[in-house]
C-alpha cells in the first residue's frame, strides 16, 4: 500500500467519523443518514480506488457493512457499526503497510497534507459566508483538522529538521482560525498553505526513490581496492590467453 492510499484511508475515517457524530448529536431517520453519508465519502473512495483497487474494494466492504447494521434509530447502534469499521479499517493498514513505512516521518507528512487539503475543500462549504456556519460540515472541517494536527506531531516526532517551530505556529495560527475565528474561506486557504508546503517538503519524491535505487545500485557494482587489482588480473590473464591462442608456437 501506498503512503497516498493510506492517507486517503484516514481521511475516509475522519469523515465517516464525523458523519457518525453530526448524527449522533442530530440524530435522524436512518435512510436519511445513509444519504449523506454515501455522499460525503463517495468521491473519495473514488480517488482511493485509482490509487489501490484492492484497498478500495475492502473499504466499500467496510462501508457497506456500516450501512446495514445500522438501526433505524438509536445511537448505541450507530457507534458499535462505526468501530467494526474502524477496526475494519485498522486491519486493513496492518495488512498494508509495513511497520518502517509507519515509522517513517515522510509517510506521516503524506497524511498531513491530504487532511489539510481536505480541509481546504471541506472549509468553504462549512462556512460558506460571514453570517452562516453549517453545522454538519463544520464538525467535519474540525476533525480534519484535529486529524491533521495528530498527524503533524506523528511526522514531527520522526524529524530532526529545521523549520519545525515555524509550522507548529503556522499550524497553531489555523487551528485558532478555524475553531475559534471562523474567518472567511480565502484566508483559511492562505493559513493552510505554509504547513502544507512543510509537509509537503517532507513528502517522498519519485526523484530522492530512483535516486536511492540508483545509489545502491553503483554501491553495489563499484569494486573495493582488491576487486580492482583482481580485475586488473583478469584482464590480465584474459590477455595472455587470447595471445596463446593466437600464437600457439
Amino acid at each position: 500500500m501506498k503512503a497516498e492510499t493510506f492517507a486517503k484511508l484516514v481521511v475516509l475515517d475522519t469523515l465517516l467519523d464525523a458523519e457518525v457524530g453530526y448524527y449522533l448529536e442530530h440524530p435522524s431517520a436512518s435512510d436519511l443518514f445513509r444519504e449523506r453519508l454515501v455522499s460525503g465519502i463517495s468521491d473519495l473512495v473514488d480517488q482511493i480506488d485509482t490509487l489501490d483497487a484492492v484497498a478500495a474494494a475492502h473499504s466499500y466492504d467496510a462501508i457497506v457493512d456500516f450501512l446495514s447494521e445500522l438501526p433505524e434509530r438509536g445511537g448505541d447502534g450507530v457507534v458499535t457499526a462505526a468501530i467494526r469499521f474502524k477496526r475494519a479499517s485498522e486491519r486493513l493498514v496492518r495488512r498494508g503497510m509495513r511497520r518502517r513505512e509507519m515509522e517513517q516521518a515522510s509517510t506521516w507528512a503524506v497524511v498531513v497534507d491530504e487532511l489539510l487539503e481536505a480541509l481546504a475543500a471541506e472549509y468553504p462549504r462549512a462556512v460558506p459566508s460571514a453570517d452562516e456556519i453549517r453545522a454538519r460540515e463544520y464538525l467535519r472541517a474540525q476533525l480534519l483538522l484535529t486529524r491533521a494536527r495528530n498527524a503533524a506531531e506523528s511526522m514531527l516526532g520522526r524529524l530532526d529538521g529545521e523549520g519545525q517551530p515555524e509550522f507548529r505556529s503556522d499550524l497553531d495560527r489555523l487551528t485558532y482560525a478555524v475553531r475559534h475565528q471562523r474567518p472567511s474561506p480565502r484566508a483559511v486557504e492562505l493559513l493552510i498553505r505554509a504547513p502544507q508546503e512543510y509537509a509537503r517538503s517532507q513528502r517522498p519524491t519519485s526523484i530522492s526513490r530512483v535516486g536511492g535505487f540508483v545509489l545502491r545500485l553503483l554501491l553495489r557494482r563499484s569494486p573495493t581496492a582488491g576487486d580492482s587489482e583482481r580485475s586488473r588480473g583478469d584482464r590480465g590473464a584474459a590477455t595472455g590467453w587470447r595471445r596463446r591462442v593466437e600464437d600457439p608456437g
